[in-house]
């Protein structure tokens, strides 16, 4: 009766997490995917074209976009609708998973050297100053993007199928992490490089670079004013996405490090019921890290002029396309009525 009553129960936390994925995942998702295109569209304007934190914000944002499809789509199709598209292929499988583990680690790195750019412009160090380049985002951002592909090939061969009660006891795409190697894996990438040290990186120099604004203050006297607006309102931004990452990511890292602790022990399929569905609140959480744009938007007036500006020129070329096609079609339509 005890097993029956479990059963009832645990069916009905699936039916929750089930119901989350799919209402609350889509919205998140589109959330995401907005944010993200708006983010590389307001960092391509020529207000920021030339600060160094900006370029790393445009390949963080890149990245993002990148990031989005390829795992929480599959997620919301796995948890939402037991769907899976790499059922049929452990090499799909695998890839899926490469690819979302080095986009995610990419765009925190690159958020993370935003951050220490911003230290190193705010420093009494004027040899700091120096690496505070457009140049130098370019080399770092290209030496980061090959570091981790390189660095993150253990990750393909940890991802297998396996089955799961949450999926009807169907084969999901995951990566089980049963043997030690794979732990380490997942712990390194999973629960530290994805959920603890980039926000906890960002939020230690985000803090030193406020403490270090009055003497960018006196140092910038030379310097434009709208330069020294740009500059302190990307730190007031990246600030406040370390805030809002650490809260974000937080759960995220504690609760795969207890998952990945206790995989190996013998659980009830109430406790898993459980497991996933505190899992899939802590995960669309974690989706919270790519919505920066309203974050963004929120705390600088520059960045929300220049994404004003940049809708106003997409709408602007729109209407003129619009307005060429249309008359290209009435000159077409008179042309071959004087034919007739």
């Amino acid at each position: 009766m005890s097993n029956e009553t479990d059963y009832i129960i645990s069916q009905r936390y699936y039916f929750i997490t089930q119901q989350l994925t799919i209402y609350a995942g889509i919205m998140i998702h589109i959330l995401c995917l907005i944010g993200t295109i708006m983010n590389i569209i307001t960092f391509s304007q020529y207000t920021y074209n030339r600060q160094a934190a900006s370029f790393y914000l445009l390949f963080a944002s890149i990245f993002d976009l990148a990031h989005l499809s390829p795992r929480s789509i599959p997620n919301i199709l796995q948890y939402g609708f037991h769907y899976d598209w790499t059922i049929n292929s452990t090499i799909l499988c695998q890839i899926k998973n490469y690819f979302v583990g080095v986009f995610t680690i990419i765009s925190g790195t690159l958020t993370v050297l935003a951050t220490i750019d911003r230290f190193l412009l705010s420093s009494n160090n004027s040899k700091g100053w120096n690496y505070s380049s457009r140049l130098i985002a370019k080399r770092c951002t290209t030496l980061t993007i090959i570091i981790w592909f390189v660095v993150s090939i253990p990750i393909i061969f940890c991802s297998k199928h396996y089955y799961h009660s949450s999926n009807n006891d169907h084969m999901i795409c995951l990566s089980p992490s049963k043997d030690r190697f794979c732990l380490s894996v997942q712990i390194l990438y999973t629960c530290l490089l994805d959920g603890f040290v980039p926000p906890l990186t960002m939020m230690i120099f985000g803090l030193i670079t406020y403490n270090n604004v009055r003497n960018l203050r006196r140092r910038s006297q030379s310097r434009s004013q709208s330069t020294r607006r740009i500059n302190h309102q990307i730190i007031s931004m990246l600030v406040l996405q370390s805030i809002k990452s650490t809260f974000a990511s937080f759960p995220f890292s504690i609760f795969n490090t207890y998952l990945l602790i206790t995989i190996k022990r013998d659980k009830s399929l109430l406790h898993e019921a459980k497991e996933k569905l505190v899992m899939q609140i802590v995960y669309l959480l974690f989706w919270s890290n790519y919505t920066s744009f309203f974050v963004y938007i929120y705390s600088s007036d520059i960045f929300r002029d220049q994404w004003i500006k940049a809708m106003k020129k997409i709408l602007c070329c729109l209407r003129e396309n619009r307005q060429r096609h249309y008359h290209y079609n009435a000159e077409l339509k008179q042309l071959n009525t004087m034919k007739l």
